[in-house]
């Protein structure tokens, strides 16, 4: 179908702009893809790609604002789609099993104090090569699709479903904490005593992950809803140290109510949050189409170990 859309030949076809309509639809948009993606040019070159596809393809394929695909789009979408994963599955046939690591990706926390536990039930050659790779939620699609990862655990965006390519399961609804200082410990003991808090002149201070991670922007849009605006006065990249600089009373964070891990038992004061004031986060898993046995045994140990302390 790709081969002679519009009727001009393959080897003029606009593989790059077809790239970014990927990512715009993943993403949600125009603007959520050139300020929070990984593509690497402005928003106005970004829409001048999209305008030289539609142009190429003589259809258009979305609607910019609010950002919907249109039918063509869609299908487009879809024929794009499975055309990438082809040539994912060519690549890594390409390449020679032997020696092949279990790469894996996730978050400081995940890595730190949840894999460690179920590794070590996937009783793998003592010679098996793991690589896990930290990387931001937003991040972790295209690590999967772009073959630099064979399964990653993390946050969905509201975008991203069951089902999508690379492919994602939801293995769980995460509710969220808020983690609370040792010095407003007294002061805010429920969700409403921090909506009254947040309600006077000068905000405590909030330690945050960065403004474009998929956490922050469903906390702070939630937030928003019911008139708060709450800007971070001290920003860190990981929820590890969200936690570790809460402690140290430089403000309140917002974390993820997860079990505590066999290895380490948290005794910080947190609150869980309202979940019709700011609603629990999906967590997936994204994996190729093809795994090895190592990676199938893997992902079996985390649909159960969710399924057992998560739930859904």
């Amino acid at each position: 179908m790709l081969m002679y859309l519009s009727g001009f030949p393959m080897n003029s076809f606009p593989w790059y702009a077809t790239e970014l309509f990927l990512q715009v639809c993943e993403s949600g948009g125009l603007s959520a893809a050139s300020r929070f993606g990984k593509i690497g040019i402005s928003q106005p070159a970004l829409s001048a790609q999209m305008m030289t596809l539609e142009q190429h393809l003589g259809v258009k394929l979305f609607h910019r604002k609010p950002f919907a695909l249109t039918t063509e789009g869609k299908l487009f979408q879809e024929e794009a789609l499975r055309l990438r994963s082809r040539m994912i599955l060519l690549r890594d046939s390409l390449h020679t099993e032997s020696g092949k690591p279990l790469r894996i990706a996730a978050s400081d926390l995940i890595i730190r104090d949840y894999l460690p536990h179920l590794l070590k039930q996937i009783d793998a050659p003592s010679r098996t090569r793991l690589v896990l790779r930290e990387a931001p939620s937003q991040d972790l699609a295209s690590l999967v699709r772009d073959g630099e990862a064979d399964l990653a655990i993390g946050l969905l965006s509201r975008y991203v479903h069951s089902g999508t390519t690379p492919l994602v399961e939801i293995i769980a609804r995460m509710p969220l904490v808020l983690y609370v200082p040792p010095s407003q410990v007294k002061v805010v003991k429920a969700w409403p005593d921090l909506i009254h808090l947040l309600q006077q002149a000068e905000k405590p201070g909030l330690v945050s992950l960065p403004q474009n991670s998929l956490l922050i922007q469903h906390i702070h849009a939630s937030l928003r809803k019911s008139g708060v605006e709450w800007h971070p006065t001290l920003e860190v990249s990981s929820l590890s140290h969200v936690e570790s600089y809460v402690d140290l009373d430089f403000g309140f964070g917002f974390g993820i109510l997860a079990p505590p891990a066999k290895s380490k038992r948290s005794s910080r004061h947190g609150i869980e949050l309202p979940n019709d004031c700011i609603p629990a986060l999906n967590l997936g898993v994204w994996h190729t189409e093809t795994l090895d046995p190592l990676a199938i045994r893997l992902l079996s140990l985390i649909r159960r170990y969710a399924d057992e302390n998560l739930g859904k």
